[in-house]
């Protein structure tokens, strides 16, 4: 079976869309299939992996000629027929797996999340979301079908409850990029723009070299701008939100980002580099909202706030803001060349950070 791998700090890191995921990482064995139907299965992976999901259909229903009660053969076909865009197949052969008993529960669960993909990109939502809560009770401890409720909620503009379920994914995998992006949307959507700042943090230390990271680089260089311009004389505007972020601790972040940014004016003309202010700007962000944090301990405070000030505490800042810079800035890309030291330092880091 397929797992979904998410690598923290590899320059490489694989690109994943804000689509519906399907795949739930394998952590029991699954029913004993005979060796000729686990090679044709295997086969028909490797089709699929390619992307000649056709040739894929073709392997798995071998299979399914060999042992139609095969819960994995039928699971898999599942996933070719979503990925080739036929729903009413790919709910077919999700209910197969469904609705057999001999089909290990993660298994089962997969299934009900993959007939909730098919079900959210027919235009039904609500009957998407009950398969996904479905798979919740049968793999509490995973993640996806949290991120998958999460992406219906958004996609429908209920931004409280997307975040609700966004959280729970980040709760029990920190490092699904993913969630940590979706969920920055959802907080620019609600007009919390330091939230929505902390979370694309995240999914840059995550995935810093993907198309949509400098997509997200680009996002998050704008919001750490926004409400600021000059005007005639080289005179700085700082326009505050009138949003009401629900903490006033974030509130004060806020303006302190603004304020921030308006000094990068003054420094410009004293010769800082964009990828000097960024750091500096960065640094005293995840500061000042550790001497903000004092005793809050709820997800924002706790889960991200603690997670950058601490960084900041151990020096790596530099090495993050160039880290997460480098699909935008060939002089972020030359830095981490140029300083591989504090780049392992970084990644010594993360490794040993536990959430």
């Amino acid at each position: 079976m397929r797992k979904l791998f998410c690598t923290l700090l590899l320059c490489s890191a694989i690109a994943a869309t804000s689509t519906a995921q399907t795949s739930l990482e394998k952590s029991t064995s699954y029913t004993e299939n005979s060796p000729e139907v686990e090679e044709l299965i295997e086969k028909g992976i490797a089709f699929y992996d390619e992307g000649k999901y056709k040739a894929a259909v073709e392997q798995y229903k071998e299979a399914l000629k060999k042992d139609a009660r095969s819960p994995e053969a039928n699971y898999e076909l599942a996933l070719a027929y979503f990925a080739l865009k036929d729903i009413p197949s790919t709910i077919f052969y999700s209910d197969a797996v469904i609705k057999m008993r001999i089909a290990e529960p993660e298994l089962r669960a997969q299934a009900h999340v993959s007939k909730g993909n098919a079900l959210d990109v027919s235009g039904k939502q609500d009957k998407a979301v009950k398969e996904y809560l479905k798979a919740t009770k049968l793999a509490p401890r995973h993640y996806l079908p949290y991120y998958n409720i999460g992406l219906s909620h958004y996609n429908q503009k209920n931004y409280s409850e997307a975040e609700q379920n966004l959280v729970k994914a980040l709760q029990l995998r920190p490092a699904h990029s993913s969630s940590h992006l979706l969920l920055s949307y959802t907080k620019q959507a609600q007009k919390q723009r330091v939230q929505s700042m902390l979370a694309l943090y995240n999914f840059l230390l995550l995935e810093p070299n993907t198309e949509r990271a400098a997509t997200a680089y680009t996002k998050l260089r704008q919001m750490q701008q926004e409400g600021v311009s000059k005007s005639a004389g080289n005179n700085i505007n700082v326009m505050l939100s009138a949003s009401k972020p629900d903490d006033k601790a974030f509130s004060a972040a806020e303006m302190m980002v603004s304020l921030n940014e308006a000094s990068n004016s003054i420094e410009v003309r004293e010769g800082k580099t964009p990828e000097q202010l960024f750091y500096e700007n960065t640094a005293s962000f995840f500061n000042i909202l550790g001497e903000l944090r004092k005793e809050k301990e709820d997800f924002w405070w706790s889960y991200y706030v603690e997670f950058f000030h601490e960084m900041a505490l151990d020096n790596n800042v530099e090495a993050f803001s160039h880290y997460i810079s480098q699909r935008n800035s060939p002089a972020s890309a030359n830095w981490l060349a140029e300083h591989p030291e504090q780049v392992e330092q970084l990644a010594g880091w993360c490794r040993n950070y536990k959430r």
